[in-house]
């Protein structure tokens, strides 16, 4: 990770080929900035051991569900979203045995860019006997947008990643003035090294505004798409999806799996989540990770609004955690 109080700059940032004319924020006080985690685990609850945050992003001290349950940990942007020539770095480090969901507070809105772009990049480095699962949050691009997200996967033998990445149409519900796929660019670059050796790439860049031909290319006319990447193979129950929601699975060279969906957004993010809870669960407790706790609040954004909840016992009491509202809340974890 390096020094972890290192103040993060735009030299931190990679810029793709596709925006090289374009710059972030030249002022980068509250424009430039993002987190450093690193996660142990401590008899049997996993922890931050090192945590350095510069605005615009914050990190909420994990929540902790019991010893060798996972815990769960938000990175917060309490901004409106990404503005043009902001730039987002965040840098994990899941340490061997820890159990974690890292997830974003709620969808991050791409905001219009005039001047520069604006982009969020991840870099994360999974231990062996690591169990990590990160889901960002659905991501917005506003008319006009322009907007790179990078993301650098590096596991150690035995180590598990569940990545999930969700893109919506845009600010739809707005009658004559909708702007369902009305950006201008957007390019993704998704990368997964195993041992040093590179296991799996995804790599697009969308041109829009689109037309409802390539609207119908690409996303087949539906307003939000999701994509899963499981280290390992998948197995038949965690594969969670609705009738409204077109899927595929295919298998990569290295034995991984990768899923895709196409729906509405509600489908999408339910068959998303679930899916990768269950993925989780079944590699270590058999329980789907989250789902299973009756006590978590409806305030996070993929509970239980999108995902309904699994069948399984309440583990409240034998947790000693109080039911109904005694869990912490998170006010800041749903739009």
């Amino acid at each position: 990770m390096g020094a972890t109080a290192a103040r993060i700059t735009a030299e931190d940032f990679v810029t793709p080929p596709e925006l090289a004319r374009w710059s972030l924020a030249k002022g980068s006080a509250g424009r430039i900035g993002g987190v450093r985690l690193e996660l142990v685990a401590n008899s049997g609850i996993t922890k931050l051991s090192r945590c350095y945050q510069q605005v615009p992003l914050r990190v909420l001290p994990p929540f902790h569900f019991g010893n060798g349950y996972p815990s769960l940990l938000y990175v917060l942007n309490p901004t409106a979203g990404l503005m043009d020539g902001d730039g987002q770095l965040v840098d994990i480090r899941a340490r061997s045995g820890t159990r974690a969901v890292i997830a974003g507070q709620s969808a991050t809105r791409i905001h219009p860019a005039v001047h520069g772009f604006a982009t969020q990049q991840w870099q994360v480095i999974v231990e062996s006997d690591a169990i990590l699962v990160v889901l960002p949050g659905p991501a917005i691009p506003f008319r006009g947008s322009r907007y790179a997200q990078r993301i650098r996967i590096d596991l150690e033998r035995g180590a598990s990643l569940i990545w999930g990445d969700l893109w919506f149409a845009g600010r739809y519900a707005r009658e004559a003035i909708s702007e369902q796929f009305q950006f201008e660019i957007v390019v993704q670059d998704f990368t997964v090294y195993r041992e040093g050796r590179l296991v799996f790439r995804d790599r697009f860049v969308w041109r829009g505004p689109w037309d409802e031909s390539q609207i119908a290319w690409h996303f087949a006319a539906q307003p939000a798409c999701g994509s899963l990447f499981v280290t390992g193979p998948l197995t038949n129950l965690a594969l969670a999806t609705t009738n409204n929601c077109q899927a595929a699975i295919f298998q990569t060279g290295a034995g991984d799996t990768c899923l895709r969906w196409l729906g509405s957004s509600e489908d999408v993010v339910n068959s998303l989540v679930t899916t990768a809870l269950r993925m989780a669960g079944g590699r270590c407790r058999g329980e789907p990770w989250l789902l299973s706790l009756a006590g978590l609040g409806p305030n996070h954004w993929f509970l239980p609004a999108y995902c309904p909840r699994e069948t399984v016992p309440n583990r409240e009491h034998a947790m000693g955690i109080p039911s109904g509202n005694g869990r912490p809340a998170t006010s800041n974890s749903r739009s």
